[in-house]
């Protein structure tokens, strides 16, 4: 018979290996899905860039810099919005019963109970970060398959490859990677505000 720390040990394990499968087959799709794009020249940097700077590199820098601003906002308010309440309830519910045990720290009961509510904090945590971060790259994919921004696209000609063939791997990997760096980066500078934020001191009264 399965105990109960192997029943939540299995349940993280399923929540690793579902959280890797899901990006790994949404970037596959975005692959393909850049692959049509360029054939029909929809992948083509279409964003001027000059009005930011006359430096290529330091332009293309900052507007990316800016889409990961705008991108990290939208899904701080999704989070806010339809994520965090629920989160603070099982925060809470954790919070009781270490309390509890606390009090009886040698009640059996309430060890497993501590270990069931880590498990699901933990796994409603993962599947929050999850959800995120394939709405990150179904952002930061979309726009680099309208040609919006590219991480190579905007610096390199994929124009002077040999074939289109060439041409379509170029911008398909570009595309991926594109949406890679906007969720990464937004995750980033998530826990980048995060950690300003726990730095300052508390004002509220």
């Amino acid at each position: 018979m399965i105990s109960k720390t192997e029943l939540i040990d299995s349940v993280e394990h399923n929540t690793r290996k579902k959280y890797l499968y899901s990006i790994v087959k949404l970037s596959t799709v975005f692959f393909f899905v850049a692959m049509v794009s360029s054939y029909f020249g929809l992948t083509t940097m279409s964003t001027d860039l000059g009005i930011i700077s006359d430096n290529t590199f330091l332009a293309h820098v900052t507007f990316i810099g800016f889409i990961i601003l705008i991108n990290e906002r939208i899904i701080e308010a999704f989070k806010r919005t339809f994520r965090r309440r629920t989160s603070n309830e099982y925060l809470n519910e954790l919070s009781r019963v270490k309390d509890e045990l606390a009090a009886n720290p040698t009640d059996p009961d309430l060890k497993d109970r501590v270990r069931i509510w880590t498990s699901v904090v933990n796994d409603y945590s993962a599947e929050t970060g999850r959800m995120c971060l394939v709405a990150s790259l179904i952002v930061g994919c979309s726009l680099a398959s309208v040609g919006a921004v590219r991480i190579l696209g905007g610096l390199e000609d994929s124009t002077q490859f040999a074939n289109s063939l060439h041409i379509m791997l170029f911008d398909s990997i570009d595309v991926v990677l594109t949406g890679w760096v906007v969720s990464g980066g937004s995750e980033g500078w998530t826990n980048f505000l995060h950690n300003v934020k726990s730095l300052l001191p508390d004002t509220a009264k």
